[in-house]
C-alpha cells in the first residue's frame, strides 16, 4: 500500500452496513404468499418485489458512484443508510402493493449506497492483495445477510406477520447507522473528487465499459450471480406454494444456500495459496455451472422435493463464492482511483441489471414444476461460465 493512501474504513463497519442491506434482498421471501394474500394481490405482483428491488438498485448506482466521487464517501452513506432506515418502516406500514413496491424502491435506493461506496473505499485505501483480503471480507458480508435474513424473516412471518420483516431490517439498520455516524471516517481526499458533469460522467462510463478486462471481470460475476437471483424470484412459489414448506422451513432451508457461498469465499481463499487469482475464479465457475445442470436435470425429471432443487442452488453459490470477491477486486484493479466510484457503480449496474431482468423473467413464468426455474438457473451459469473463459482465453492475451 502507498503511504498517502488513506486509513481504511474499520472492516466490521463495513461489514455490518452491507449485511443490513442484504437483509433486505430477502428477509421477506417466507413472506411473498402472504403478502399475496393479506394485500388481496397476485403472487406475480408479489413475487414482483425481487425485480422491482434489483432495477432500483441498478439504476440508483449510476447516479451514487459519481456522487460519492464528488462529496465523498462518509456523507453519501450517511444520507443512504438514513433514506434506507425510512423505506423499510414505509414497507411495513404499506397498505396495498402499490405503495409497498414504491418503498421497496426507494429502499434499494438507499440499500445501493452501501455496496457501491464501501467497494469504492476498499479502492480508495487498499491495493493488491491487501485489497482481495478486504474485498473477501466484503464478499462474506453478502453470504451472512442472506443467510439470516430468510431464517429471520421466516420466523417472523411466522410469529408476527410479514410487515415485522420490515420493522426489523429498519431497526437494524438504525443501529448500524449509529455506528456510521460515530465511527466512519472519509477515505476519498477533496483534492482526487471530481465533479459529475453529464457529459463528462457518459465519457468516464464509456471509458471504463470499454476496459474489456473490467468488463470481462463483472459480466463473470454478474451471470454468476443471477443463479441465486432466479432462485430468490422462484423459490418461495416452488418450495412454499408447490411443495407445500412451512414459512419458517422455507427460511431454515435457504439459510444454508449463503452458508455455501461463504465457505467458497473462504475456499477461495485458502486456493489463492496455490493457484493465480484467475484460476481461482475458473474453478468458481465450473462450480457454478454444475448446479445449473443439476437444477435443469432435477426438473427434467420430475424430482418435487425441496433438498435436490435446494442441492443444485448450493453447489451454484459455493461456486460464486470463489468468483465475486476475486471479480470486484481485479476489475477495480484495472481503473485510477480517481474514478473507483463511478467503476463501482458501473459494474453494480451491471450485476443488479442482470438480476432484474433474470427475476423479472422467472416472476412471469408459470412455475409448475422446478423445471421453469432450472432452466434459467442453467442459462445463466452457463453465460457465466463462457465469460470467464473469453476473458481469461482471449481478452487477457490480446492486452498481453
Amino acid at each position: 500500500m502507498s503511504e498517502n493512501r488513506p486509513t481504511p474504513p474499520s472492516v466490521p463497519l463495513l461489514f455490518a452496513m452491507v449485511t443490513a442491506a442484504q437483509l433486505a434482498l430477502s428477509i421477506f421471501l417466507p413472506a411473498v404468499p402472504d403478502i399475496a394474500v393479506n394485500l388481496q394481490t397476485s403472487l406475480t405482483a408479489a413475487q414482483s418485489l425481487v425485480p422491482i428491488y434489483f432495477a432500483a438498485f441498478s439504476l440508483a448506482q449510476l447516479v451514487i458512484g459519481p456522487l460519492s466521487d464528488k462529496y465523498g464517501r462518509r456523507p453519501v452513506i450517511i444520507c443512504g443508510m438514513a433514506l434506507f432506515t425510512l423505506a423499510c418502516i414505509a414497507c411495513a406500514v404499506a397498505p396495498s402493493i402499490e405503495v409497498l413496491l414504491t418503498a421497496r424502491a426507494v429502499q434499494a435506493v438507499g440499500a445501493c449506497t452501501t455496496m457501491v461506496v464501501c467497494r469504492a473505499m476498499i479502492r480508495d485505501t487498499c491495493e493488491g492483495a491487501a485489497a482481495i483480503r478486504v474485498m473477501s471480507h466484503f464478499a462474506l458480508s453478502l453470504g451472512l445477510g442472506v443467510s439470516i435474513a430468510p431464517l429471520c424473516g421466516g420466523f417472523l412471518t411466522t410469529w408476527f406477520g410479514w410487515r415485522a420483516t420490515f420493522f426489523a431490517n429498519g431497526l437494524a439498520s438504525l443501529i448500524i447507522l449509529a455506528g456510521v455516524l460515530i465511527m466512519l471516517r472519509e477515505t476519498l481526499p477533496p483534492d482526487m473528487r471530481q465533479p459529475p458533469r453529464f457529459r463528462h460522467l457518459l465519457l468516464t462510463y464509456l471509458r471504463i465499459a470499454l476496459n474489456l478486462r473490467f468488463t470481462g471481470y463483472m459480466l463473470s460475476i454478474s451471470f454468476a450471480s443471477g443463479a441465486v437471483q432466479t432462485f430468490m424470484a422462484a423459490g418461495p412459489i416452488v418450495l412454499i406454494s408447490n411443495m407445500g414448506i412451512r414459512a419458517d422451513r422455507f427460511g431454515f432451508f435457504v439459510m444454508f444456500l449463503p452458508m455455501c457461498y461463504m465457505v467458497g469465499t473462504y475456499a477461495a481463499r485458502r486456493l489463492a495459496a496455490f493457484l493465480s487469482v484467475d484460476q481461482v475464479i475458473l474453478v468458481g465457475v465450473a462450480f457454478s455451472l454444475t448446479g445449473g445442470v443439476l437444477q435443469f436435470a432435477f426438473g427434467l425429471i420430475a424430482i418435487n422435493a425441496p433438498i435436490p432443487v435446494l442441492a443444485a442452488v448450493a453447489t451454484s453459490n459455493f461456486g460464486t463464492g470463489f468468483i465475486i470477491g476475486n471479480c470486484y477486486a481485479q476489475a477495480l484493479a484495472t481503473v485510477p482511483p480517481s474514478i473507483a466510484g463511478s467503476a463501482s457503480a458501473l459494474g453494480g449496474f451491471m450485476q443488479w441489471g442482470w438480476a432484474f431482468l433474470v427475476a423479472l423473467l422467472v416472476a412471469n413464468l408459470t412455475h409448475t414444476s422446478s423445471l421453469q426455474m432450472g432452466s434459467v438457473h442453467l442459462a445463466t451459469t452457463i453465460l457465466a461460465f463462457c465469460m470467464a473463459l473469453i476473458l481469461m482465453l482471449v481478452i487477457k492475451r490480446k492486452a498481453g
